[in-house]
């Protein structure tokens, strides 16, 4: 069995990104044969093509990018038959698995079911900025009637955040104004800066922009605030959690456009240019 998938042989420009027809694993004992209904493309999609993400292992070329997608078990097993709709997290970084392509074999511990009422493109924007909007709070460990300012809170873990934030209780403000209990920064830079200088003496603050920590400058700690840059954890349980608080209409995400997979450089650069709007989705 074969898929299309867009790859790069050789890191570059989003004009390396190429189709490719490669062949789909055969399924372990744990893993399944997913359709890719969708694809969410991500920041961190940018920074595999180019060649300086973070992997644990030396990458592979070819490579395809991507780590949220939504979809439907075409080769499943007892505890998850073909043709159920499944949300999943690749796990790019430790396992170089990319989204970008009509199949994918899966471990099962990178899936959860599918949101009731979510469309397969809402749907593929969850796993990634969910699992960081969990980690972020996780991090900030806040109390129900905590003051939290988010200085992103239209983009995608912005937006989840403060979900997430409200439902438990949280009181988000993204203007800045008085001291705040604590702080999520995901734009970076001078934002980043204001975000930190709105936090209470001893409160907290976490960002989700690891390239704009400068140790030994703005954020070390001061104040008595540690700040710390945090990113998603491959969670099963928090996954399926995410996709029950979308079932119940707790969360929701925002999408911009649709585009081919095949027009994923079109995708990579209207995010880097910052022209895009919502959450880019590839549609195989």
């Amino acid at each position: 069995m074969e898929t299309l998938a867009m790859a790069v042989e050789t890191f570059g420009p989003p004009a390396n990104l190429k189709p490719v027809h490669l062949p789909v694993p055969e399924p372990g004992p744990d893993e399944v044969v997913v359709r890719v209904k969708a694809v969410a493309v991500n920041p961190a999609d940018l920074g595999m093509r180019e060649g300086r993400y973070p992997w644990a292992d030396e990458p592979r070329l070819p490579l395809v990018p991507g780590y949220d997608l939504a979809g439907t078990i075409e080769v499943g097993t007892p505890e998850w038959p073909s043709g159920a709709d499944v949300i999943a997290i690749t796990g790019h970084k430790h396992t170089q698995i990319g989204a970008y392509a009509e199949y994918v074999t899966l471990p099962t511990r990178l899936l959860a079911l599918a949101p009731d009422g979510m469309d397969a493109a809402h749907a593929s924007a969850l796993p990634l900025a969910g699992l960081t909007a969990f980690e972020a709070l996780s991090a900030l460990d806040l109390a129900p009637g905590a003051t939290l300012l988010v200085n992103g809170p239209r983009g995608a873990v912005g937006s989840l955040t403060v979900q997430l934030a409200e439902h438990r209780g949280i009181t988000v403000t993204a203007n800045g104004e008085g001291p705040v209990d604590a702080a999520l920064d995901t734009v970076g830079g001078d934002r980043a800066q204001a975000a930190f200088d709105a936090v209470r003496d001893g409160g907290r603050y976490v960002t989700v922009v690891p390239e704009f920590w400068v140790p030994g400058g703005p954020f070390t700690e001061a104040r008595g605030i540690t700040p710390q840059v945090i990113g998603a954890q491959f969670d099963t349980g928090r996954l399926r959690e995410l996709s029950r608080l979308a079932s119940e209409g707790v969360l929701r995400t925002t999408i911009g456009e649709r585009l081919p997979l095949t027009e994923a450089a079109t995708a990579h650069t209207r995010l880097s240019t910052g022209t895009a709007r919502g959450k880019l989705i590839l549609i195989p």
